[in-house]
């Protein structure tokens, strides 16, 4: 034959009159000619050399495998993707399976809110957060389960978390805000095995070019002179409360100031000790 690498089937008849089918061909410069019983045979025969022949000229080897094509397609694309690295995909498969952890149950969002807000509430009792940062969070979880409705905890991707911050135009501190309090909602479902991973750690955080001013500090001269006044007035009765806004910066009702006792001075005492 003349074409490299052909190979055809044809019906032959041999000298004793008995009807065979030939394959004959070329591979790399040998001349191929077989003859089999039946024209299926002389087909298999055929494919098989047409898969010999483009194994030589792309270096694909044939091996016996009990994988399934789509299988080593999957394991060939692994291969190249990993080609080039310096680690093995045995040590991959063994990092994976150490370390990657599947959700132990489907969660509901709607569920794990409810339960993320008992805890949150519990802490509040405890003097743990404040009760504005509590209502906060309860304004972000109504407005996030209706964003997400018959949604899991499992569903929520990286993409549709950074479509649920950017809604309505938001600035970047507001951006910021809801970013922060859906991560920590996400970090307790991580620990509960809702979620294998955590999808807003793939989230940066916005970077704001101009923070907001800080307040004046006083100066000792004038927290001198403040004091000073503060003595003069009704008998220096909230001599401890400017000494101790002075002190620790504290600041209005969400302050530990309104938590302490409450008590007239005495006419022989202002309250406080002086040096």
């Amino acid at each position: 034959m003349n074409h490299e690498n052909s190979f055809v089937v044809r019906r032959f008849e041999n000298r004793n009159g008995v009807i065979s089918w030939r394959v004959a061909g070329w591979l790399h410069g040998v001349r191929i000619r077989k003859n089999f019983k039946s024209q299926e045979e002389a087909a298999a025969e055929k494919a098989e050399l047409k898969v010999t022949a483009l194994r030589l000229t792309s270096n694909l080897r044939f091996v016996t495998t009990c994988l399934t094509e789509a299988e080593v397609r999957e394991a060939e694309g692994v291969f190249r993707r990993i080609s080039g690295k310096p680690h093995s995909l045995s040590f991959l498969v063994d990092y994976a399976l150490a370390n990657y952890r599947e959700p132990a149950r489907p969660q509901p969002l709607a569920d794990a809110l409810a339960e993320y807000l008992a805890a949150k509430t519990r802490e509040h009792e405890q003097h743990i957060i404040s009760a504005p940062h509590l209502t906060t969070i309860r304004r972000h979880f109504a407005v996030l389960g209706k964003h997400f409705p018959a949604f899991s905890v499992a569903q929520l991707s990286a993409s549709a978390l950074t479509t649920y911050f950017q809604r309505g135009s938001a600035s970047l501190k507001t951006y910021n805000n809801r970013r922060g309090i859906v991560s920590t909602f996400l970090k307790y479902a991580f620990q509960r095995d809702w979620i294998a991973s955590n999808p807003t750690e793939k989230i940066t955080c916005r970077r704001i070019a101009h923070r907001r001013g800080s307040a004046a500090t006083l100066s000792a001269q004038q927290a001198q002179e403040l004091m000073t006044a503060v003595e003069g007035f009704r008998g220096g009765c909230l001599v401890p409360f400017f000494a101790l806004c002075l002190s620790q910066g504290a600041r209005g009702r969400t302050s530990g100031c309104h938590r302490l006792p409450v008590s007239q001075p005495s006419d022989n005492s202002r309250g406080y000790v002086r040096k």
